[in-house]
């Protein structure tokens, strides 16, 4: 093969050509403090700080926040930027509302190619928001929401402090989200660690979430007028194509949760590798707007239940209908594989007395009951406070049964084993369920 050859012009135009482009990358970097912020802890320096980030997106540039405490009010970022939060540099939340022309504290709406990333911290000044008895006040609300975007990015930043659900994904295609850790006050009620709406090939990995409510929760919005964008835009309807991976959580409520929203169609999810301490519910699955969830998987799942909540479940799948009268949804291939579960609890999946659900599958999978937990004067959860109780739907938490299913067909078991303390009396319940119990196996813990 031949080369074209390079004369002594052209190497020197071709050196000075790759001289000019670094430089230009170069200085595409910008710093904050250049802007006028001021890493003090107490000066306000919203204005600044936005000032930084609006010139930074018209470069598609990198705003750098190197060591010290910015304090702002609310920020909205936007296309074609990296934020990166340096080690020992903190983005604190105002206190005052205020502070705050937006509801939430972060705002990326139509931000393609974002990223988040470093080893920063970004502080929700949370407890500015709730009385001493954690009820809250009027608060920033969500936190941070990103949304109507794809190609996103989050990677290594801490989120400590939330007022409300801390890291929002919404009508967003393309997420990863890497090395976060999530630490809010377990009593902090509504802190959700990541929430998903409607958005789709979301993989989330190695993270530390730590919440007061949900840690990661997938929905699917059931409102119509959801459905538009601010530009006039339909919005995808389908959420779809979430993995999350190799993860630690705690969760005052939900660990690993589908719903409450549910209003069309939910799959192709998988949580793999998860880690789980200190929490109500393990893996929850709650229907309740008509919609369907089908081919979700759970393997690998080490989790203990246990929280300051009277009720504790494993495993907790339901159908159920936010009115009345409302659509019943469908729940379908849901796959257990190769976990363990230790609780107190009950393992509960029911479907709908007028609709069963269908193909749920249990592999290699133990579930390890100690000292169990009075469940008589116990209540189906709805997850949700607004959602009410029908009697048309079914409610048998008060089953002596530490694992109980419940209008369903095809449930199948392979290598499933119920270990029981000696003061356990371990059982199995059926209730209008089709299930195979013969590779159920009965023992007792050593």
């Amino acid at each position: 093969m031949k080369y074209p050859k390079l004369t002594f012009h052209k190497l020197l135009f071709l050196i000075l050509g790759l001289n000019l482009s670094t430089c230009q990358k170069e200085s595409m970097v910008f710093n904050v403090l250049d802007f006028g912020a001021i890493p003090d802890r107490k000066t306000l320096s919203t204005k600044t700080i936005q000032d930084a980030i609006n010139f930074t997106i018209s470069k598609k540039g990198t705003l750098v926040f190197p060591k010290g405490t910015y304090y702002s009010g609310a920020l909205t970022l936007g296309p074609d930027i990296t934020i990166v939060l340096e080690e020992g540099s903190v983005l604190m939340a105002s206190s005052d509302l205020e502070d705050y022309k937006h509801k939430e504290f972060i705002l990326a709406p139509y931000a393609d190619n974002l990223i988040i990333k470093g080893k920063g911290t970004i502080n929700g000044n949370g407890r500015s928001f709730f009385d001493d008895k954690w009820q809250f006040k009027e608060r920033p609300q969500p936190w941070i929401n990103i949304q109507d975007a794809k190609n996103v990015k989050v990677e290594g930043i801490t989120l400590i402090n939330s007022p409300s659900h801390t890291l929002n994904f919404n009508y967003c295609n393309g997420v990863e989200v890497k090395g976060l850790t999530i630490k809010n006050h377990p009593q902090s009620p509504n802190t959700d660690g990541i929430d998903i709406r409607n958005s789709s090939n979301v993989r989330i990995s190695e993270c530390d979430i730590r919440t007061g409510d949900d840690a990661i929760c997938i929905k699917n919005h059931r409102k119509p007028e959801k459905w538009i964008n601010s530009k006039g835009e339909p919005r995808p309807k389908i959420t779809e194509d979430i993995h999350v991976s190799n993860c630690y959580i705690e969760s005052d409520d939900s660990a690993l949760k589908l719903g409450t929203g549910s209003g069309y169609l939910t799959r192709n999810i998988s949580f793999d590798d998860i880690r789980i301490n200190n929490t109500r519910y393990a893996v929850a699955l709650f229907m309740m707007d008509g919609g369907r969830y089908e081919d979700i998987t759970f393997s690998n799942i080490n989790a203990t239940t246990g929280s300051r909540h009277k009720q504790e479940y494993p495993i907790f799948i339901d159908v159920h209908t936010r009115t009345e009268n409302g659509k019943i949804g469908d729940i379908s291939k849901i796959y257990f594989r190769n976990s363990e579960f230790n609780t107190s609890g009950i393992t509960y999946i029911s479907g709908h007395p007028e609709h069963n659900i269908d193909s749920i599958s249990f592999k290699n999978v133990s579930f390890n009951y100690k000292q169990r937990l009075d469940n008589s004067d116990w209540v189906k959860p709805k997850g949700n406070k607004t959602i009410q109780r029908w009697e048309t739907a079914g409610d048998y938490v008060q089953t002596k049964a530490d694992m109980l299913i419940a209008h369903a067909d095809a449930v199948t078991f392979e290598n499933v084993v119920l270990k029981q303390d000696t003061i356990v009396n371990s059982n199995f319940e059926l209730i209008n369920a089709k299930s195979d119990t013969a590779r159920i196996r009965i023992t007792s813990l050593d």
